[in-house]
């Protein structure tokens, strides 16, 4: 089967009404950021070299996609997995856009092969959580208010943290050597995370409402963190007619008023619903689950909403939104 002709199938296959909306909304999109890639290949003025990276890319990414997308991936696993997925497939246009220097160009190629590889072989639960700061830093690269220079210091080392992925999950790798990287893995990821923050913050933001602040930064908590965690954390705000059937899965939130969102969820019989949500419960609910030295490696971009958000509950109501507002956490 064709490239083109598996990335038809697995869209057609996330059109199952027991999909988790997320994961379809993921798997649509990684396709067509991949179409991108695919339009590019397809281009006479593309550059021969960029052409062969392209076209490895994105067979590597659609059969990573097509391994996730595998009924026996635990649930939870497979939504971390496509989120990564698509996180990293949005540089796409950026990696396929003329302009951009081909320096930073092949560090992003580079990373979405390693990515690529790691999510195909993702067997062990301990690589999955450990690729999500990867795609929040793709994610981050990818957003068009990331200054240059902050953009290429993080994609630098956000390559060498997927490269030591890519050996630790490397079946040829001695046990030698995967303690080693290992180890280099943790201080190159810690360096990353701090990167993530620098190029996030150093964007030019319009401010947004609390409203919109708020809405923004819950559906990248919803997307972000496993569903169990989920549940559980908001179990006490859940409206009472939800109650019985139970939430299966939070999956984005819109704005209402300054005070209230509209949370879209869907349910254990895979009914899809939405309910008013209060603003300031919600948000010091999710501020525990995502504290915030986890905060920009869990949500990328979306991470300086949740800021924002906090800052405003601080400001209009006195309410202190977890650590999102100390640096660091400490």
């Amino acid at each position: 089967m064709s490239t083109v002709e598996t990335l038809i199938t697995l869209v057609g296959t996330v059109e199952d009404p027991r999909t988790k909306p997320q994961d379809r909304q993921g798997v649509v999109e990684s396709a067509k950021n991949l179409s991108t890639a695919l339009a590019a290949i397809s281009n006479p003025r593309t550059p021969p070299e960029l052409r062969k990276d392209l076209t490895t890319t994105v067979e590597q990414v659609t059969s990573a996609l097509e391994k996730v997308s595998e009924p026996r991936v635990p649930t939870e696993k497979r939504s971390t997995l496509i989120l990564v997925v698509k996180r990293a497939t949005s540089t796409l246009d950026m990696i396929c856009d003329p302009r951009t220097p081909r320096g930073l160009q092949g560090q992003m190629v580079t990373t979405m092969k390693n990515t690529a590889y790691v999510v195909e072989r993702s067997n062990g639960p301990e690589a999955t959580p450990a690729l999500v700061p990867v795609g929040s830093s793709q994610d981050i690269m990818h957003a068009p208010r990331t200054p240059s220079r902050e953009r290429e210091q993080l994609s630098d080392i956000t390559q060498q943290v997927s490269s030591l992925l890519r050996k630790i999950s490397d079946p040829g790798t001695s046990q030698e050597e995967r303690s080693e990287a290992a180890k280099e893995l943790d201080e190159k990821t810690a360096r990353m995370k701090k990167q993530q923050e620098r190029a996030a913050s150093a964007q030019e933001r319009p401010k947004e409402s609390l409203g919109k602040a708020a809405a923004f930064c819950s559906s990248a908590v919803f997307e972000s963190m496993p569903e169990s965690d989920l549940v559980q954390g908001l179990k006490k705000l859940v409206p009472a007619q939800w109650e019985e059937e139970g939430v299966k899965d939070f999956w984005k939130a819109e704005e209402k008023s300054n005070d209230t969102l509209d949370v879209l969820a869907q349910l254990r019989n895979n009914e899809h619903t939405h309910g008013p949500f209060k603003v300031v419960p919600l948000i010091t609910e999710l501020a525990e689950l995502v504290p915030h030295d986890r905060l920009f490696g869990t949500l990328g971009a979306a991470a300086l909403s949740c800021e924002q958000t906090a800052t405003y509950l601080e400001e209009e109501f006195g309410v202190t939104v977890g650590s999102w507002l100390t640096k660091g956490g400490e």
